[in-house]
C-alpha cells in the first residue's frame, strides 16, 4: 500500500529530490525508497526496509525501485 510519494525541490542540493513510503497491510513494515548520490557523483535510488539488514538494493531510476520494492513486498517468506 502506498503510503507517500513525493518530489520537492531541495535548496541545499540544488534539484528536485523524491520519497517513497509504503507499508504492508498486514504487517506493517515499511518499505522506503529515497534517492542518494554514490561515489561516482550519480544520482540513484536506494531501497530499503525497516527493521534489521533494510538494505533492499539501489536502482538506476525509480520504476526500476519500486520493481525492487514490489518483489520484496510480494515475497512472502522474504517479507515476513
Amino acid at each position: 500500500m502506498l503510503e507517500t510519494e513525493r518530489t520537492i525541490y531541495d535548496e541545499l542540493i540544488g534539484r528536485d529530490y523524491t520519497t517513497v513510503l509504503y507499508r504492508q497491510e498486514d504487517t506493517r513494515s515499511a518499505v522506503y525508497i529515497n534517492e542518494v548520490i554514490d561515489g561516482d557523483n550519480v544520482w540513484e535510488y536506494i531501497v530499503h526496509r525497516s527493521g534489521r539488514d533494510g538494505d533492499l538494493g539501489t536502482a538506476a531510476d525509480l520504476e526500476a525501485a519500486k520493481e525492487v520494492a514490489f518483489a520484496f513486498m510480494n515475497d512472502p517468506v522474504a517479507s515476513a
